[in-house]
């Protein structure tokens, strides 16, 4: 655990850079079980920006795991599942979307935990692991339209729920819902077309994570790409 305290200071600092590409490629040469350690901290940091760029690594760091050995790629998976467990007793700030990074560069964990993860948004199961503290669920869905960024048939395994929070009033989950259902796409999710359509004029904005920045998006904005995307609106 020392050598992954003495870390911190390095990784707060690419976490920093403004320079994606190298930030990347410095984190990426780090050892990856040290690196996860430093990563949760990071997660929590008081600077939002920080906080998603740490998403982002967490995706190099499990990537980087796996190379080495897949088992360990999943313990890091179980353990940000444990974090959202009531019975943990953390919080899990930032865990779903960098359990939807994580699994959107690697195909193997993806077919292996996409369906925990579209759980935590859904409501129907007596004993399931829906989420009941907004912000975290905020994250879910940033989570599934990464995810679903490269593994859009399984994301898909979310489609009906996220087709219900196309009418939530948060319009960060109806942004991110609608993004996400764009990129599974109309054969997977037939049912979400009219209410994608439906919010093409939603001017709504929310500050959107785009892998390295935090830049406002207009849910109507995102609907209507997302429709367009299908060939039923014109842009």
């Amino acid at each position: 655990m020392a050598h992954a305290r003495s870390l911190k200071p390095q990784v707060l600092a690419l976490l920093a850079d403004a320079d994606r590409d190298n930030a990347c490629r410095e984190l990426a040469a780090l050892d990856p079980s040290k690196l996860a350690g430093a990563l949760f901290s990071a997660l929590l940091n008081r600077d939002p920006l920080i906080g998603w760029r740490a998403v982002t690594a967490f995706g190099l760091a499990a990537a980087r795991l796996a190379e080495q050995d897949t088992d360990r790629a999943r313990v890091l998976i179980r353990r940000m599942m444990w974090s959202l467990n009531e019975e943990s007793g953390a919080v899990g700030w930032g865990v779903p979307q960098a359990m939807g990074e994580i699994l959107a560069v690697n195909p193997e964990l993806a077919r292996q935990y996409h369906r925990i993860l579209a759980s935590y948004i859904h409501e129907g199961a007596k004993e399931g692991n829906f989420l009941d503290h907004a912000p975290l669920r905020q994250g879910v869905y940033w989570g599934l339209a990464r995810l679903a960024q490269t593994q859009p048939e399984l994301a898909a395994a979310a489609a009906v729920d996220l087709t219900a929070a196309l009418g939530d009033p948060d319009p960060a989950v109806r942004g991110l819902a609608a993004l996400a259902l764009g990129r599974i796409g109309a054969g997977r999710a037939p049912g979400a077309l009219p209410a994608l359509a439906a919010l093409a004029g939603d001017q709504a904005a929310f500050d959107f994570y785009d892998g390295w920045e935090i830049h406002p998006e207009r849910v109507g904005g995102l609907a209507a790409q997302a429709a367009h995307r299908w060939g039923e609106l014109a842009e």
